[in-house]
């Protein structure tokens, strides 16, 4: 019996009105316990070729397939209820593929649809829980948990049901680098048990000895496709290699975890919190108990903390978006009202479709800019945004419409329209490429160049190297039980 899990052999796709292909001439194997990086710049056809995988196409999405394409021993187009009892997918935002409303639900709803036995399933679901360290989280609602908690489940989801080839969709994007190391320690684990691994990733360095296979995609075209040979050099050394690496807009392959100064250590603060008490209601744990810091104008702050610590909760509670209990929070020395805040603080949050309801990208922009602008300015402001994020080509385009990079970029943009106080930004580049990664990253350099105090909550090393200058730690409080 062969061991290839994956074989590709020519294989183009063209989605449906598509004036190009979105994947042309892909040529590939991948052997039983094997794991693949398919990385590239943003649009180059990473998560095209995991739907081809996965059965979504040309199941769901339709288009032209050619070439000859076989998966899981299958060879395709093969019906979805067939390839899902062996292939497990993990998608970039988690909520797109929860079913259930509790954690050990999520986990055991694949199990339960197979009418496996009550006992296989309680023991599949609790050492999937226990890998992946989300015992105490089992009853918890997915609907509480933090990005990188759902990532987590969805994650326990695949594992117990044991699928043969899993497929990842920017798996660290919401994760911490505690838990993304522990994902590349999983990985190796899984293909020791035989399990084969496709991961799309525009962050490279986790990645550092789990890759048996490394496919760059540009355009659609594979320009780097390379196998690791027994004791030979590690995959991410050999692209590092390449003379046309920076060109195919890649993360760097080493980054290091960067060593900040406390926030409270530079100068005068444009936001400072005082005593401030947080929980979302009387029947869960206090998020914060008498918690104060100050924000530095002028600076690049990375709020860090483990997954679930309550980074995006500090956000919503300085932009206005959530009460606290008690204590205060003063923007410049004044307390305002939260209608005020909402005015002098621009939040962009990881769910970037709820931040955009115009009917143009320009549209947008040109809502988020201050009343007191004058429309000329308004305006020019931008044009010259749309330009610096690589967007003009898409100003009349609904925002709907654009891919999640393009979506990621323009939310950005809307925020620095707004010309705020604070600017919060919770994951900005978890799905950008190297090239607009470094964008953003400049973007943000001049915001504070210019006096603005910025808050970046993110897991993105290289992001952190690039911009951060001082760190906020959030330490969760000791549990106390729930009031009565």
């Amino acid at each position: 019996m062969s061991d290839l899990m994956v074989e590709a052999e020519d294989v183009a796709y063209r989605y449906p009105f598509a004036e190009v292909p979105a994947l042309e001439g892909l040529t590939f194997r991948l052997r039983k316990g094997e794991a693949m990086l398919i990385t590239g710049a943003s649009g180059c056809g990473k998560s095209t070729l995991l739907r081809l995988l996965n059965g979504l196409i040309p199941n769901h999405y339709k288009g032209t397939l050619t070439g000859a394409l076989t998966v899981a021993g299958e060879t395709c187009p093969v019906p979805m209820e067939t390839l899902a009892k062996r292939i497990g997918t993990v998608l970039q935002n988690p909520d797109e593929q929860f079913f259930a409303t509790t954690v050990e639900e999520e986990v055991a709803l694949t199990l339960e649809w197979q009418c496996r036995p009550r006992e296989e399933i309680r023991r599949r679901v609790d050492g999937a829980l226990r890998v992946l360290d989300l015992t105490d989280l089992a009853r918890r609602s997915v609907f509480t948990l933090s990005s990188g908690e759902k990532q987590k489940a969805t994650l326990a989801a695949v594992l117990a049901a044991e699928a043969d080839l899993v497929v990842m969709d920017e798996p660290t994007a919401n994760l911490s680098p505690e838990a993304t190391d522990e994902l590349a320690r999983l990985i190796l684990r899984l293909k020791a048990h035989g399990v084969t691994l496709v991961i799309v990733d525009h962050r490279l360095y986790w990645l550092r000895g789990v890759l048996d296979r490394l496919l760059v995609l540009d355009r659609g075209h594979a320009v780097f496709n390379a196998e690791r040979m027994p004791g030979g050099e590690d995959l991410l050394d050999v692209l590092a290699a390449q003379p046309r690496v920076a060109d195919w807009g890649l993360r760097r392959v080493n980054v290091a975890r960067p060593d900040l100064p406390p926030c409270d250590t530079f100068g005068a603060p444009a936001v400072e919190i005082r005593g401030l008490v947080f929980r979302h209601s009387k029947k869960t744990r206090l998020i914060y108990d008498g918690f104060s810091a100050r924000i530095p104008r002028g600076t690049i702050t990375a709020i860090v903390g483990a997954n679930g610590a309550g980074k995006t909760t500090l956000a919503r509670l300085l932009c206005g978006l959530a009460k606290p209990q008690s204590g205060e929070i003063l923007y410049e020395g004044r307390a305002l009202r939260r209608r005020d805040i909402r005015e002098r603080a621009a939040f962009v949050m990881q769910q970037m479709d709820i931040q955009l309801f115009m009917r143009t990208v320009r549209e947008e922009l040109l809502f988020s800019a201050p009343r007191a602008v004058p429309r000329a300015d308004r305006e020019a402001e931008a044009d010259r945004l749309l330009a610096l994020f690589g967007l003009a080509h898409l100003a009349e385009r609904h925002p709907q419409s654009l891919s999640g990079g393009e979506k990621q970029r323009l939310v950005v943009a809307c925020a620095l329209m707004k010309r705020p106080t604070l600017l919060i930004l919770d994951e900005p580049t978890s799905g950008l490429d190297g090239r607009n990664m470094r964008v953003i990253a400049a973007q943000l350099a001049q915001f504070a160049l210019d006096g603005g105090a910025a808050l970046l909550i993110t897991h993105d090393l290289e992001l952190l190297e690039l911009v951060a200058q001082c760190q906020l730690r959030i330490v969760e409080p000791k549990r106390k039980d729930p009031e009565p």
